[in-house]
């Protein structure tokens, strides 16, 4: 066979079987070989909501702002809105939104923590 060139048929027929013989042989003596490719390559199954995702806003009430801000906090927001994100599974526009928002509810406390950064 060395010289020979291969079709892809003949590639994909050889990799089929040595697919096959894998999953013929097991690698544990208490456990019988089954052939599980078709579950290996299958899709995953898909887990049923949890909770409904919001209407999305329209494009046109989105917008994109852009402030300097020292790395470490613009690290320690993206950080926690991943948090967030990731807890509720809910856009982050919206996460950013309830951001504004308790800032706002907070903003005296907002104010002292940057009067005293700032030495005032």
């Amino acid at each position: 066979m060395a010289g020979q060139r291969k079709s892809l048929a003949g590639i994909a027929d050889e990799v089929s079987r040595t697919l096959q013989e894998a999953a013929a042989s097991s690698d544990r003596a208490d456990r019988p070989a089954k052939d599980d490719s078709a579950e290996r390559f299958a899709a995953p199954a898909r887990s049923p909501r949890r909770a409904p995702v919001p209407q999305q806003a329209p494009v046109g009430d989105m917008t994109m702002r852009s402030w300097y801000i020292p790395k470490a906090s613009a690290d320690r927001l993206a950080g926690l809105v991943d948090d967030v994100h990731f807890a509720t599974r809910l856009p982050k526009h919206l996460i950013m939104g309830a951001v504004v928002n308790v800032l706002d509810r907070h903003r005296a406390e907002v104010e002292g923590e940057v009067g005293s950064a700032a030495g005032q």
